[in-house]
């Protein structure tokens, strides 16, 4: 299958990228705020979300075999 939105998926890992960089910033920089970390992961699980909600298009494969039933 291929992917649903190419533009949207680029956003997305820019953002996790983004994530990335500022808890690498703290791990090398030991007198940096603690908040960089809190955003860093925030921006990382977002990232990561919209990612894997826009990768394919949802399948309704689950409705037709409990309808057999």
């Amino acid at each position: 299958m291929p992917i649903k939105n190419t533009f949207l998926q680029l956003i997305n890992g820019f953002v996790i990228f983004i994530g990335a960089i500022l808890l690498l910033y703290t791990f090398i920089n030991e007198d940096a705020n603690i908040l960089f970390k809190v955003f860093g992961v925030i921006l990382i699980m977002f990232g990561a979300y919209r990612a894997s909600t826009h990768w394919v298009a949802h399948k309704d494969d689950h409705l037709s075999e409990e309808e057999e039933e």
